[in-house]
């Protein structure tokens, strides 16, 4: 990767020239970014007037930055280069935060934030890091498990008894999230508070977020809100399988305790599998795995059964 610095005038040529190719526009500091078969382009706003940062990813980005620059061209430290990922638009430290569990009927939620600098983009390309949904519970099961234990993470596990304890009091589940993003990425960027860079995979629009957490100590500004920030920001990607990895874990614990296997989801074979258990272990039992707030939770749950 090269960076160089530009004025407006260049970095319009720069807009200009890769037009066809820009994927993406005013997402936070970042101006664009350009994807070619060859490089990837990010134009990032900076503080100094009529000064803009290029970076520029690619097999050769010192010919093309050349053709833009004649001021001496910034690389990383030898040390800290790195095969870069052209999957990402932005690979700087950063910090980011997804969630699991939100689409199960049965078991926790499960949210985590993670770091993620040039050190860290090592494992993200190492183990081939992306969107958890696109990687296999067998995978995330051997990797993250060595992947923890070499990156900086925050994660909060919202047993069942919790979220619908919140639930029975009014809360929402964007709401619930909220408050857990929250708590994450405040204890991570207390690690690193030199990390301006924060990015969250979007579940609802900023002004509700900051609704939600209204009274509560919170990161004020400079949030990035992205729907699938997952494939976009290194950081989300790894707290994405972060958080898989918990969520696997807090099922596997249930497998265990009950001798069953929980199937995962809000389809049918859920709910054929929610009916045998209450049938074999009771209402109470159920209510320790199960999200009361969906709508499988009435289809499954006999009326004359008191809830209570």
């Amino acid at each position: 990767m090269v960076t160089i610095k530009v004025d407006i005038e260049t970095l319009n040529k720069i807009r200009n020239d890769f037009k066809d190719f820009i994927i993406g526009e005013r997402i936070g500091y970042i101006i664009f970014v350009a994807k070619t078969s060859d490089y990837v382009i990010t134009a990032y706003d900076n503080k100094k007037k009529n000064t803009y940062k290029i970076t520029i990813q690619g097999e050769d980005p010192l010919t093309l930055a050349l053709k833009y620059s004649d001021e001496p061209l910034s690389f990383p430290k030898k040390k800290e280069i790195v095969k870069e990922s052209p999957y990402f638009l932005d690979v700087n430290a950063q910090i980011g935060s997804d969630e699991v569990g939100t689409g199960d009927f049965l078991g926790p939620v499960v949210v985590c934030a993670a770091y993620c600098d040039n050190e860290t983009m090592k494992f993200i390309n190492e183990y081939a890091i992306t969107d958890s949904k696109k990687i296999s519970d067998k995978q995330i099961l051997s990797f993250v498990p060595l992947l923890i234990k070499k990156v900086h993470y925050e994660a909060k596990i919202l047993t069942i008894e919790k979220y619908n304890s919140a639930h029975s009091k009014g809360f929402n589940l964007n709401q619930m999230k909220a408050i857990l993003h929250n708590y994450c990425l405040l204890k991570l960027h207390a690690r690193v508070p030199y990390v301006n860079n924060v990015y969250v995979d979007q579940f609802v629009n900023e002004d509700k977020y900051y609704e939600y957490l209204k009274g509560l100590s919170k990161i004020q500004k400079g949030i990035i809100f992205k729907e699938k920030g997952e494939t976009y920001f290194p950081s989300v990607a790894l707290a994405s399988c972060i958080a898989r990895y918990l969520f696997l874990q807090e099922i596997d614990s249930i497998n265990k305790k009950y001798n069953v296997s929980v199937p995962l989801g809000a389809g049918e074979k859920v709910d054929l599998f929610s009916k045998a258990f209450i049938n074999k272990f009771g209402i109470e039992e159920f209510n320790k795995i199960a999200k009361k707030s969906f709508a499988n939770y009435k289809k499954v749950v006999d009326k004359n059964i008191s809830l209570i």
